[in-house]
């Protein structure tokens, strides 16, 4: 038996008038409700830790390359994040 870790990460703009301290905002399901959203996933790699026990170095192994993966994928999307406020994206 082998353990994996999978992830998704979504970054919801939301419009002025629905955010912080305000009463109208719809839940945020997946499909981000009124917000424009970039979810990125998971882009394959090393997940499976080597032994059948899921010990610490195998969180902190698969934790570095989490990061390291979603740090590239959100970099990459920057220009696309940053035009959800002028309804491009």
């Amino acid at each position: 038996m082998a353990y994996r870790l999978r992830w998704k990460i979504s970054v919801d703009f939301v419009p002025p008038g629905e955010g912080l301290g305000q009463n109208n905002l719809p839940p945020l399901a997946d499909t981000g409700g009124n917000a424009q959203t970039l979810t990125i996933f998971g882009s394959g790699g090393p997940s499976t830790p080597v032994s059948n026990t899921f010990l610490s170095g195998d969180v902190t192994n698969l934790l570095a390359t989490l990061t390291t993966d979603a740090s590239t994928q959100l970099n990459a999307a920057l220009a696309r994040v940053q035009g959800f406020a002028s309804g491009g994206g």
